[in-house]
């Protein structure tokens, strides 16, 4: 598995491609955050570290958006079968791949999120907002390497880039966009997906109640990764079951 997991962030380091894409959507991060920032909008209620997480949900898209196209391009450029030759246990592609797109997601993020809070820091008003707790921010990280796991999945489950970072947008945006549709469902719902996760963690506190999930910030957290790992053996079991 070791030496699979290596294979695997070789094939990133290597490949343009996904190492440009990667870092691109590290940068998205603490560039959003800058523009709000910059722009006036972190209110004055909000904290630096809020203010910190403002870019996470574009960030989201893009690391999610990253893993399905790093899953989905081994159908679409046919390399499939030079993975099984070299790897010829699907568990074991599967599993390194996985853990090799979810281990560049998570350092990726938390630098990211770390160089948000040094940008947004440096150009608000110190006097106007008050710090937080700057370690909420590994909310962020946890939320990506979530949605980089479901972008994975959603690769190996479409077999196509565009239908994988189309599943990634639902994933992530689909909850708030119809929430007005579950009815006493919403914060249940709604406020166990991504971005309201990270917004709870941080102590936002201009999320809405049919936002919050009831039982809390933590068990939200929780929820997240599960449903993270139970799409992820949906990708895992498709890829048992398929021919190449």
């Amino acid at each position: 598995m070791r030496a699979a997991w290596r294979g695997e962030l070789l094939k990133i380091a290597t490949v343009r491609g996904q190492w440009i894409s990667a870092a691109l959507a590290a940068v998205t991060i603490p560039l959003t955050s800058l523009l709000v920032a910059a722009s006036g909008g972190i209110s004055a209620t909000e904290s630096v570290t809020a203010g910190a997480a403002t870019g996470s949900v574009v960030g989201l898209l893009a690391f999610g958006s990253w893993g399905g196209v790093v899953a989905a391009s081994e159908y679409s450029r046919q390399t499939l079968v030079v993975s099984l030759a070299t790897v010829p246990r699907r568990t074991v592609l599967y599993g390194a791949k996985l853990a090799a797109t979810t281990a560049v997601a998570a350092a990726g993020s938390l630098v990211s999120a770390l160089v948000a809070f040094l940008v947004v820091l440096a150009v608000t008003p110190h006097a106007a907002h008050r710090i937080g707790d700057p370690a909420a921010l590994l909310s962020i990280t946890l939320a990506v390497v979530a949605i980089t796991a479901v972008g994975v999945s959603a690769g190996i489950l479409t077999r196509s880039p565009a239908a994988s970072i189309a599943a990634v947008f639902a994933a992530v945006l689909l909850p708030q966009l119809a929430g007005g549709l579950l009815g006493s469902l919403q914060p249940w719902v709604v406020g166990a997906s991504p971005g309201p996760v990270i917004t709870q963690l941080v102590g936002n506190s201009t999320l809405g109640a049919d936002q919050t999930f009831p039982p809390g910030a933590g068990a939200a957290a929780i929820v997240l990764a599960a449903v993270a790992v139970a799409v992820a053996a949906c990708g895992g079991y498709a890829l048992l079951r398929r021919d190449g």
